[in-house]
């Protein structure tokens, strides 16, 4: 499995409908596309991305097909007027 973290600020006055667009369109069409949610956390006080949501693939391949296609770049442009700084990371597995 490898592990995907994505993580944004929302914009002030936009947190609902952020949210509300995260439960009701970005998650299904991330588990339609094989990508399984594990954890959000929310950060209440400090100096990190406000939200920060993490999920598994099953292949590195699987994390390119999804965060490179046509669909997750429609999410991204959905995404722009509610979250600023948005980014996703690949975290790789150890090799044991």
């Amino acid at each position: 499995m490898v592990k995907v973290m994505i993580s944004y600020d929302m914009v002030e006055g936009k947190e609902r409908e952020c949210q509300e667009y995260l439960a009701n369109q970005i998650a299904p069409a991330l588990t339609k596309m094989g990508f399984q949610v594990t954890d959000v956390w929310y950060t209440i006080w400090g100096d990190s991305p406000q939200i920060l949501g993490g999920g598994e693939v099953a292949t590195l391949e699987d994390a390119r097909r999804i965060f490179q296609s046509d669909e997750w770049r429609g999410i991204e442009t959905a995404l722009e007027p509610l979250t600023r700084n948005l980014q996703v990371k690949v975290v790789k597995p150890e090799m044991t």
